[in-house]
């Protein structure tokens, strides 16, 4: 199977969500205050066709194979800037949702954050997230960065091995939105 990476368009929001929300379902409920799947979907791509957002297709990468489909996504941002790309989720949140909640930071600043990672259900397994994240890393290399960050959930151990696999280190662990996380980084 052959894979390219390239720029997410705004176009690709009937795929991306979707693939965004399997990587932070959870989290995503926690924001617009029900377990409802469609609305988090929805939720999402409100979010992701906007500009200067977490979740915007300006900050993600699609992973697309020989037959044209998005098989997989990766959004990450300019570290420094986290509270500035939260602040449209953060108002849809209360405007829409009624939901005072202002998550904890994901990550401190001073790197390139990876905030979600996700692949198909149909192409696991068959190396689509390395591939991912290793384009995402030399992006970040490319702008100028010296150190790229994410989260993992505690109690996802594949993904631990597959970053360490990849040169991550284990930094502190957090708690977001009442999960426990590792920080995890790798210096560029």
């Amino acid at each position: 199977m052959h894979i390219t990476i390239r720029p997410a368009q705004k176009a690709d929001f009937d795929v991306v969500p979707e693939l965004m929300l399997q990587a932070m379902e959870d989290i995503v409920f926690s924001f617009i205050n029900q377990v409802d799947i469609e609305e988090a979907i929805n939720f999402l791509t409100k979010l992701y066709k906007q500009p200067n957002t977490l979740y915007s297709y300006e900050n993600t990468f699609v992973a697309i194979n020989d037959e044209e489909d998005i098989v997989g996504s990766v959004t990450g941002y300019n570290g420094d800037r986290f509270e500035e790309l939260r602040q449209p989720l953060l108002d849809l949140m209360q405007k829409h949702y009624q939901n005072d909640l202002v998550p904890e930071a994901e990550t401190e600043g001073k790197e390139y954050y990876i905030d979600t990672v996700a692949v198909s259900p149909i192409v696991q397994g068959k190396g689509v997230g390395s591939h991912l994240l290793k384009h995402i890393v030399d992006h970040a290399k490319e702008q100028g960065y010296t150190q790229v960050g994410l989260l993992v959930d505690l109690e996802n151990p594949n993904a631990k091995r597959l970053y360490s696999r990849l040169g991550f280190e284990l930094g502190k662990k957090i708690e977001l939105v009442g999960g426990e996380y590792y920080h995890m980084y790798i210096r560029l």
